[in-house]
């Protein structure tokens, strides 16, 4: 096991990643973790989301995403609501106008990823990235994602029982 050469290779491919989703939400008018959270309410099947799942989902601490949910909110983008469960608790959901910019700029992001992966063997880069996240979430103890799949993909398919 080359465990050295991999690890620098993942921490300059994280660096060369980060830049790019950069670079790319600035052209949106948005940072990485506004269009995480949006990418994160757009694509999961429960109605509104607590912030303790959305930090846990995008890794943000919970003093970050108050403020990025403050952007969000002040753009139209989410939509705060008390939680019936807990009074002191806040739900977040993605109004239409943040769906509507969630599409525009994740439509605009796998245009701009389909020209990195276009020597790439995308399926076994899948299987070797999700065999790494489950190595770095069982170290971290991080819920685990690896297993998720976006919806337009329809060539792959998660795990059944998968939670989602």
């Amino acid at each position: 096991m080359n465990a050295a050469t991999l690890g620098l290779l993942l921490t300059r491919l994280g660096r060369l990643n980060e830049q790019f989703l950069t670079d790319h939400h600035r052209r949106h008018g948005t940072t990485p973790a506004e269009a995480a959270v949006l990418l994160m309410l757009a694509n999961t099947t429960d109605e509104a989301v607590s912030p303790t799942v959305i930090a846990d989902w995008i890794v943000q601490t919970s003093g970050g995403l108050t403020a990025t949910l403050k952007r969000l909110e002040d753009r139209g983008w989410i939509e705060r609501h008390p939680d019936p469960d807990d009074g002191r608790g806040r739900l977040v959901t993605l109004s239409e106008s943040g769906r509507d910019a969630n599409d525009a700029i994740f439509t605009d992001l796998v245009d701009r990823y389909s020209s990195v992966f276009v020597d790439t063997d995308t399926d076994s880069g899948l299987d070797a990235v999700r065999d790494l996240m489950r190595g770095f979430e069982r170290l971290t103890g991080a819920t685990s994602s690896a297993w998720w799949t976006h919806p337009t993909d329809v060539s792959l398919t998660t795990t059944t029982g998968s939670p989602r």
